[in-house]
């Protein structure tokens, strides 16, 4: 019986720790009118965000008019999002460490930061491959060219788009992410709004959903 119940809290440690461990960080998807994408990263043990552009790129100033791909002048939580481009401490990797990582942020607080270097393909190199224990993949050669170099999955979060065998207004956009999915206005609905983001549907743990502004009161 003693030992019945030694297991038993071995096991629920063990279940919190790994609980803990997969959700130690939320994902902020970001939905203008045309496009939905990863924009950052928010780090809850440490309250850190970092944003990241669609190519896999950190963003250190972070401006929502110009580094967030918009489609138009954002103000969606305008000043917030600003203040969180005040980072610790940054270490830079240098030039023993490969032309391709030389410069790139190596440290952010205790985040170490990795990157795919020259042993991975050309359209994966200099892309974010690690922040701390969350991993980033992103589709590369052996896929369809529209998918090419982008994000494929962030830790056991899959990423998925609109391929070749869609419509050309949907080609390349995101198309699930975990339990998400998102949806556009294609040929067959109102010609003005052809493209654009049509509903967002599906609950994915850690994913918070940043609608645009003006989209915000369209749905």
């Amino acid at each position: 019986m003693l030992f019945k119940r030694t297991l038993l809290s071995v096991l629920l440690i063990a279940f919190s720790f790994i609980c803990h461990a997969q959700a130690n960080f939320e994902l902020n998807l970001r939905i203008t009118s045309g496009r939905a994408f990863i924009s950052s990263i928010h780090f809850t043990d440490n309250n850190l965000t970092i944003y990241i552009n669609r190519a896999g790129r950190l963003l250190l100033n972070y401006d929502n008019g110009n580094n967030d791909d918009s489609d138009f002048p954002d103000e969606d939580n305008r000043a917030s999002r600003q203040s969180n481009t005040i980072l610790p401490a940054l270490d830079y990797y240098v030039d023993t460490d490969g032309d391709e990582l030389s410069g790139k942020i190596k440290q952010v607080g205790n985040l170490q930061v990795t990157y795919y270097d020259r042993f991975a393909w050309d359209e994966l190199r200099g892309k974010v491959k690690s922040i701390g224990n969350v991993t980033f993949t992103y589709y590369d050669r052996f896929g369809w060219d529209e998918l090419n170099g982008k994000l494929k999955s962030v830790n056991n979060v899959a990423i998925t788009y609109y391929d070749r065998f869609d419509w050309d207004e949907l080609k390349g956009k995101m198309k699930t992410i975990g339990n998400t999915t998102i949806t556009y206005y294609d040929r067959f609905g109102p010609t003005e709004r052809m493209g654009s983001v049509k509903n967002v549907a599906g609950d994915t743990p850690n994913l918070n959903i940043i609608w645009h502004k003006s989209l915000y009161y369209d749905n």
